[in-house]
Formats: structure tokens, sequence, C-alpha cells
């Protein structure tokens, strides 16, 4: 047998036995815990039954239907593009539906029409489904009709069995999710996989880091973006503090984004440098506007049109952040700044990826990992602060010296 596949497992049921550690010594909580699971699933059985109430289940009778339910943020929707692209290859006469908490997400990141036939909402109701597909950092089988599976996609079935096994594997840190994330992605390099891959390998679809699904972006719309942000024909790269939305910056500085002092010294070496290129900072709500930037599009722009942005950028830089997912869907390259996610985790060939010299890959060990140096030091001692602006500043020229 595989030893790779032998310590995972051993991973696997470490993981379990430390979740559970408190309840085998303790009765009380024990029965607490178990209590807690049998609400969760209660819960759970409740909102199904209510919507059956409203709407009675039609089994599917036609081709396939198969329902891709992704939780998460922006990153993960990007990055289960690659996975639907090898499903899609999988199932090519399957109905593959997306659900997601934000439509415009999906149509953004699904803007060409590629892979999949449309957008589910989180109302559905699984019977309705030939297959669900649910997760975030590994996914899962949960609901399969396996005799349509085997009448109409006989050829799917190997993978559809080893992905079944697999998910047995997994299951701890599918169910403990994001507390186990962190783990995860430490046993899962050890394996060989990364955060894209777990993608395949919870699922026994070939899908690695390096499969790549770019967006096929129209050029007319493109360039009307380009035009009303007053880039077009301007030489520019983009920028990103690295913020997801959904981080609450209220109670402390976000550990993924590269301190402002930092931009603004990288900034006054590029321009230097590089008079004659623009520096266009992308960014949400989260964002704080750069003043520095030659041209700030912080919530100036739609999920939409980022993609199209990037795509015409010389490069792009950022921390680990969803817009990196996102740019990872054109043909532009990132230089990454790596400090609290895991390099090998996350991090694409294709780009350059800049890791902390110091500290690194805490995610997930503490609930607070996002705001929170878990170490306790002050922004400009944190991980990301010792990449220092020239070393980023080298990066970005080395792959400008080819543009």
């Amino acid at each position: 047998m595989d030893e790779r596949l032998n310590n995972l497992k051993l991973a696997a049921l470490q993981a379990q036995k430390l979740i559970t550690l408190p309840a085998q010594t303790s009765r009380l909580t024990s029965w607490a815990m178990a209590a807690h699971r049998l609400r969760k699933q209660f819960k759970q059985n409740m909102r199904l039954w209510l919507r059956t109430l409203k709407h009675r289940p039609v089994a599917p009778t036609g081709p396939l239907r198969v329902l891709v339910h992704v939780r998460g943020g922006i990153g993960d929707v990007c990055m289960t593009r690659m996975f639907v692209k090898v499903l899609r290859e999988a199932l090519p006469k399957a109905e593959i539906l997306f659900c997601y908490d934000s439509k415009t997400v999906v149509d953004a990141v699904f803007q060409d029409g590629q892979f999949i036939n449309g957008f589910q909402n989180r109302k559905y109701l699984a019977q309705e489904f030939d297959l669900v597909i649910s997760g975030c950092h590994v996914l899962r089988y949960a609901y399969y009709r396996q005799e349509r599976l085997e009448q109409l996609a006989p050829s799917f079935m190997p993978a559809f069995r080893q992905g079944l096994e697999m998910q047995k594997i997994f299951n701890s840190f599918d169910q403990n999710t994001p507390f186990l994330d962190g783990y995860l992605a430490q046993v899962t390099v050890q394996y060989g996989s990364s955060r894209v891959g777990n993608l395949g390998l919870s699922t026994g679809l070939n899908v690695t880091q390096k499969t790549r699904a770019p967006l096929a972006l129209d050029n007319q719309e493109s360039q009307n973006i380009l035009r009303r942000l007053g880039l077009a024909g301007k030489k520019y790269i983009t920028i990103h503090d690295g913020i997801n939305t959904n981080t609450d910056t209220s109670s402390g500085h976000p550990t993924r984004c590269w301190p402002q002092y930092c931009w603004r010294e990288f900034a006054l070496l590029f321009k230097r440098q590089f008079p004659g290129i623009l520096l266009v900072q992308l960014g949400g709500s989260k964002s704080t506007v750069f003043d520095f930037a030659d041209v700030s599009l912080v919530g100036k722009t739609s999920v939409r049109e980022l993609p199209h942005i990037l795509n015409n950028a010389l490069l792009h830089v950022d921390g680990e952040s969803g817009m990196v997912q996102l740019a990872n869907l054109t043909q532009v390259k990132s230089v990454v700044l790596f400090g609290p996610t895991p390099e090998k985790y996350f991090g694409y060939s294709q780009n350059i990826n800049l890791v902390s010299p110091e500290c690194k890959a805490c995610m997930n060990i503490d609930a607070k990992w996002m705001t929170h140096c878990i170490l306790g030091r002050p922004v400009e001692k944190q991980c990301l602060a010792s990449i220092q602006p020239q070393t980023v500043l080298k990066a970005v020229a080395q792959i400008l010296k080819n543009k």
C-alpha cells in the first residue's frame, strides 16, 4: 500500500483523536459533543423538511443533473473553477449548476459561459439532482443517485468510487472546517497535494495545482472597461492589499496584508525605476485607498470587471488573497507575498511567490489568525513586514524585463 496514503490516513485519525480528546476523559463533555452534533443535524433536517413542504422535489429524468455547492470566499470559487473544468470533461453531457452565496461572484468567475449551465441558490433540494458535490478545501459527494450515474456516466464511476473512499479519510477535516484547515494544509502538502489539488484528491478526479481554467474574456468588453477607467492604451501594473471583504478589520491589522508603509516605499522605488508604468490599486470595501497609487479603483469596479483589468495588466502584486486566485484565471503573472498562509499549499508555479523569512504558515491555529498575530507581535514585527520592498521590486523587475 502507498506509504503516503498511510501517512495521510494516520494524520486524519490523529486529527479525529485531537478533536475528541476532552470527551475521552469526561462523560459530560462527551454528552455535550454528541448533543451538539444531534442539534446540528436536527436543524439541517428541519430546514430540508420545511423546503419540501413548500416545494415537492422532482427526480431528474433526462441528462444527469449535477450541483457543485461551494462555501468560502471569492478565491474559493475561483479555485473551484479548475475542478469544474475537469468535472465537465468527465461529464460532458451533464447539466452542471453552481451554488454559492453570491450570484454576482459566480457570474463573474464563469462569465465566459464555460463549464457550468447556470447558478443555483442555496434553497435547493438535493433530491432534484443526481449528484451534489459540496465543500470548500475538500469536496464530498453529499448526495448521489448511483444507478443513474452508472447508467449515464459509466466512465465516471472509477473516479466516483475513489472519491468516496478518500472522503472517508477526509471526514474529520470536512466536519471541522475551518478549524482544521491549517492542519489539513500541512498533511496534504506532505502527501504531495495542494489547495486546488485537494479538490481532485477528495473526489477522485485529476485536478492539481497546475490545472488551469482560464477565462475566455470578451475583448470588446475589456476595451470598453479600460476606456471607462482611463486605462485604455496605458501600461500599468495592479496592486491589492490582500484584504478579503469578509475579514473583520475593526479588531486588528489583517495579517495577510503587507503594511501600508511597505507599500509606500515599494511605490517610491517602483516609480523611480519604471516612471512610465502606472500603479493601479484594486480593492473592495475593506481596502484602504493608497494615496501614492497613480490610479485607485478601490470600490469603483464590479467583480465582473476585475478579470478584464487584471488580464490587461503587466503584472499583479498582492498578498495571498482571492484577488490572486482571480488573477490566476487570466494571463497575468503575480508577485505574491506569503505569511500566515502556506506557499506550498496556495502558491502557483507561474507566479513569483515571496515567503516571509521569519515566522509563517500559522493559518487557522487560532480563530482570530486573520486579524491578530498568533505570537502577539505588532504590525511592524509581523511576518509580512519582514518581506522588504526592495525584494518585491526585484521580483517585479524580473517579470517586467520581458514586457
